[in-house]
C-alpha cells in the first residue's frame, strides 16, 4: 500500500522526499491514483467482485490497506457462506459516499 510504503521511506531517513511526495499533487495524486486502482483491481481478480462503483469502498481501502489480504478473506467467507457478502465502508468511506455529491461539484 502506498501510505504504509511512503511510511517506510520515511523511517529510513527520506523523510524529506517523502514530504515532498506527500506535498506535491502531481506526485500525490499518482499514488494515491495507483493505490485504489490496485485496490480495485484485487477485488476483481481475486474475489471476482467490481468494486469500483463504489468510491466509498475505494476510498476505505485506500485508508487501511492491504487490500490483497482483504479481497482473499472476503473471497473464502464468499466461498464457505454460500452466499455473497459485499465489503463494507468505514466511516472514512461513508463519509465519502454521503458528501460524493459535493465532492462531484469540486471538480
Amino acid at each position: 500500500m502506498v501510505p504504509a510504503t511512503l511510511f517506510m521511506l520515511a523511517l529510513l531517513g527520506f523523510g524529506g522526499a517523502v514530504y515532498r511526495a506527500i506535498m506535491d499533487p502531481d506526485i500525490s495524486l499518482a499514488f494515491v491514483a495507483a493505490s485504489i486502482r490496485r485496490s480495485i483491481d484485487d477485488y476483481r481478480e481475486i474475489a471476482g467482485m467490481d468494486i469500483s462503483g463504489n468510491p466509498g469502498l475505494t476510498a476505505t481501502l485506500y485508508n487501511v490497506g492491504n487490500s490483497r489480504q482483504r479481497a482473499a478473506a472476503l473471497a473464502a467467507k464468499n466461498r464457505s457462506s454460500g452466499a455473497t457478502v459485499w465489503p463494507e465502508e468505514n466511516y472514512y468511506g461513508w463519509l465519502i459516499n454521503d458528501k460524493l455529491d459535493e465532492l462531484k461539484g469540486l471538480l
